[in-house]
This record gives C-alpha cells, sequence and structure tokens, in this order.
C-alpha cells in the first residue's frame, strides 16, 4: 500500500468509528465532516479527484465525462453538492430508488469509490446550454418563492440539498411533473406540498429561470 492510500485508509478508519457502519452510513453530518476532511488535505484530495475521475467514466455515456449530461432529460452532475451525490448513490444501491442502470452501477461501487467520485463531479463547472424557451420575470418570483428556503437564491443548495441551477430544462420539467403527481415514487417528497401551489405555466416558467441559472 503506497503511502497515500496508507494515509486515506488511517482517515477514514479513525472517522468511521463514529459511523454506524457502511450499511447504516446515513448521518449526512457525518459523511461531511469525512468530505470536509479530505478536501482540506491536498493529498487526500488529489488522490480523491484522480480515483474519482477514473471510476467517473462509467457514467460518461449518460451524464458525461465532466458531468455535463449529454441528454436534455438527464440531470448535470457537474458541480452537485458532494454530499448528495454520495447520498443518490446509497438510495440508488439500496433500491430506495428505483434505475435499472444506476442501481447496477452504485451496487458496484464502493464506498471510497462513491466519495470520490461525488467529489470529482462536484469540482466540475457546469457547461452553459442554450435555451429554446423564454426565461420570464414570473419564472424568478415563483422560485424566489417557493424553493430557495432549500435551494438557496442561486440555485447551489447545500448539504443534502441538490444544486438544480443549470439543470437541463427539460430535465427539470419532467422532475418537476413527477413531482406533481405523475410519479408514484416521489408522492412522499416534500416537493410535491411546493408543486401543488404552481400551474402548468408556473412550472415551465420556473424551470426555465432555473435552467438559465450560471
Amino acid at each position: 500500500m503506497s503511502p497515500q492510500r496508507y494515509r486515506f485508509f488511517l482517515v477514514m478508519l479513525g472517522l468511521s468509528v463514529f459511523s454506524k457502519g457502511y450499511s447504516d452510513f446515513t448521518n449526512t453530518e457525518q459523511l461531511l465532516a469525512e468530505m470536509s476532511v479530505i478536501k482540506n488535505d491536498p493529498i487526500l484530495l488529489e488522490q480523491a479527484l484522480v480515483s474519482g475521475k477514473e471510476r467517473a467514466l462509467l457514467c460518461g455515456n449518460c451524464h458525461g465525462k465532466n458531468g455535463n449530461s449529454v441528454r436534455d432529460y438527464i440531470p448535470n452532475l457537474a458541480s452537485q453538492n458532494a454530499a448528495y451525490l454520495f447520498n443518490q448513490f446509497e438510495l440508488f444501491a439500496t433500491g430506495e430508488r428505483k434505475d435499472y442502470v444506476m442501481g447496477r452501477l452504485a451496487k458496484g461501487f464502493s464506498r471510497e469509490d462513491k466519495i470520490n467520485i461525488a467529489l470529482y463531479f462536484s469540482v466540475m463547472p457546469v457547461e452553459p446550454r442554450e435555451l429554446s424557451v423564454t426565461v420570464t420575470a414570473q419564472g424568478e418570483k415563483i422560485y424566489q418563492s417557493y424553493c430557495f428556503t432549500c435551494h438557496q437564491k442561486d440555485g447551489h443548495g447545500d448539504g443534502s440539498y441538490p444544486r438544480i441551477a443549470g439543470q437541463p430544462y427539460q430535465f427539470l420539467i419532467k422532475t418537476l411533473n413527477g413531482f406533481s403527481g405523475g410519479d408514484k415514487k416521489r408522492a412522499n417528497s416534500p416537493m410535491t406540498v411546493i408543486v401543488a401551489n404552481m400551474n402548468e405555466q408556473q412550472l415551465k416558467e420556473v424551470a426555465a429561470y432555473v435552467a438559465s441559472m450560471p
């Protein structure tokens, strides 16, 4: 084992004694603390990003090699919050979130893989997309009325809340429609209460605004 990997192993081992173990690792604060240790150690961070980039190649066909999706109905992973990404990997691995491809990939990733991939995508910049829809002042008003509490005024979220700024318009529409009743798997999400206050036109307007956010 190289000195760098041994150092990483010791940090991970020391932090893991405060968690319940891999199968019960749902404590976001513990995960953020672990990622903070890696981010603040140049050697560990460099190793994590190199490993994450290598493993992220498996994600490139859909999400793009740098995390900018290659299809408008698939989300960007670039600049996404690392803790959020890790938690989604866990949900796909356990089957709580359903997707054939993501489920198989997530089950094949080790915990270290998930952390490294999440950190790698989190530092990749979002590439602006050309919008074919009009961004309106009403879209911004709706966002600042209903969405900013969790996703922040800039749409970047924090911790366990995802960054939604700059996501593809079609992906945003698909997701919002799912929360509005088109997807029973999302019925228990707090987002269902939010979108219940919006009609179809308002959903389109807020989606256009969010897609345009840097």
